[in-house]
């Protein structure tokens, strides 16, 4: 019979722990007792507890220290109150290939102890403790700064590597969610790129017997009908006619073509109110926030022509917001807009500007200098109106179109610190402009005044990291939000588009 008792098992030799449970006492190497006590100091200039994962030697590198308010500051905070309302970084780029920076935890568990140092002193048998900060350096490999051309490269790359992968990501929804017929036209396309082993852009056997069959004649007959389509659309846009044997972007777009009568036109408009108020320590109020924000450093820099074509830009803005939308007639068409009279056309173009002054005849002398000449009125309307009453929607197309074109003559930094610069900021080879002020002044979308540079033959892209004091870029962020439009030689123009098929 079985007992009624649950018997009860023998461990194993296995189960059994072979460590035993009490823990050794400690050899306090013969330390007599010692008095405690605690220093207070509340200086945010602590001792710290420096900490270095990752890093097998101690670097030699001298650490540059930085102090900054803390977000979160405790409440009730018994110990040191410099440590803890202020946040230590440590920083050093003296190592030729890694950059250290040390922080202070502040989203772990070891954010919330408190860590201190103890000094012993045996002949007074007293100990002193004082509150430190603890520190984690950590080290990085340093970055070599690319080139311009390296991020241009490297932009495509990006670009391509993303095409690339919404390619895949198309691809795998099609063998999930597709139909059989997807699925399969998919898996035929993949087929074929494996199958092919030709590098890329170069004619498969089908193209090249076709392009053999074909008359030698026709592919540069094709090529050079495509050159003149490409030129007779070019022809056809409403913008300034560019010179394409220029040898420097400025001669693309020169001044005798885009202000009428050329510099004569420009030796007539009103500029030395502007020189005297500005030296004389005064300020010009105009009604344009590009002309505003270049006008001292223009007359700072000396050059009468870079200052003649702002303050033809200035009328042209003018020219363009005193336009009125009316009815559209037969004759006009659609987009039209009409001028106003003569004499409240030379009143608006003439009061863009004011001047501080200090006395009333020096403002009487100042509303005389600054009246537009009836001859750069004139030249103006036969080029912009030349209906006479209205500009049509090319009519005003071209005069905003003239005025990019003339922006990208000054340069983006004419002085720095009151000293004239090289190019005007510019490198030797490009002319660029930041075209936000001209979208806010032409009352355009962005998407518009950017189109507007690309048929001028601009590249339009981000300001680089070098050019950020240029253009006053404030970092990465704002960079990613701001543009830059640049002219260089060759001048490229946007493709004619051919249009897509019929739609099945």
């Amino acid at each position: 019979m079985g007992s009624d008792k649950a018997e009860k098992k023998r461990k194993r030799a296995s189960d059994r722990h072979d460590r035993p449970s009490k823990k050794p006492a400690l050899d306090l190497q013969g330390l007599p007792p010692l008095a405690a006590s605690m220093i207070k100091d509340d200086s945010e200039l602590a001792p710290v507890l420096l900490t270095t994962p990752g890093v097998t030697s101690q670097p030699n590198v001298r650490l540059n220290p930085y102090l900054k308010t803390r977000s979160h500051v405790a409440r009730n905070s018994t110990g040191n109150e410099g440590i803890a309302s202020t946040e230590l970084l440590l920083q050093s780029s003296e190592h030729p290939k890694l950059d250290f920076v040390g922080r202070e935890a502040t989203d772990d568990a070891d954010s919330q102890l408190k860590h201190y140092v103890a000094v012993v002193d045996p002949t007074s048998k007293t100990w002193q403790f004082i509150e430190v900060r603890k520190v984690t350096l950590r080290g990085a490999v340093r970055r070599a700064a690319p080139s311009a051309d390296e991020e241009d490269q490297e932009q495509g790359e990006s670009e391509d590597e993303e095409m690339k992968t919404m390619r895949a990501q198309r691809t795998e929804l099609t063998y999930t969610f597709g139909t059989k017929k997807s699925r399969k036209a998919t898996q035929s396309m993949a087929e074929n790129a494996q199958l092919s082993n030709a590098p890329e852009g170069a004619a498969t056997a089908a193209e090249s017997a076709l392009l053999q069959s074909m008359p030698e004649e026709s592919a540069t007959d094709l090529a050079s009908k495509t050159a003149a389509m490409q030129a007779q659309v070019q022809a056809a846009k409403p913008v300034p006619t560019a010179n394409l044997d220029a040898n420097h972007p400025s001669e693309v777009y020169a001044i005798e073509t885009l202000v009428p009568n050329g510099k004569a036109t420009l030796r007539q408009l009103p500029i030395k109110d502007w020189q005297e108020t500005i030296s004389a320590g005064g300020a010009v109020a105009t009604t344009s926030r590009y002309v505003s924000n270049r006008i001292d450093a223009v007359v700072e820099s000396g050059n009468t022509t870079h200052l003649q074509i702002l303050r033809f830009i200035l009328v042209l803005l003018e020219f363009a917001r005193c336009l009125r939308s009316g009815k559209a007639s037969a004759a006009s068409g659609r987009g039209s807009k009409k001028l106003p009279a003569r004499d409240d056309l030379r009143r608006i173009l003439s009061s863009a500007t004011k001047q501080d002054s200090t006395s009333a005849e020096g403002n009487n002398n100042n509303s005389s200098s600054n009246t537009i000449p009836d001859p750069v009125i004139d030249a103006i309307r036969r080029k912009f109106a030349p209906q006479g009453s209205y500009l049509s929607k090319n009519d005003i197309t071209l005069l905003h179109t003239t005025i990019c074109a003339l922006s990208l003559h000054l340069p983006p930094q004419p002085t720095q610190d009151g000293v004239p610069t090289a190019h005007g900021g510019n490198t030797p080879n490009e002319l660029a402009t930041d075209p936000a002020d001209l979208r806010d002044d032409l009352q355009l979308e962005n998407i518009t005044i950017l189109q507007y540079f690309r048929e001028l033959g601009c590249r339009v892209d981000k300001p680089r990291e070098t050019e950020f004091a240029k253009w006053g870029v404030r970092g990465k962020a704002e960079a990613a939000t701001r543009r830059v439009a640049r002219l260089k030689i060759p001048v490229v123009f946007p493709k004619v588009s051919r249009g897509g098929g019929a739609r099945r």
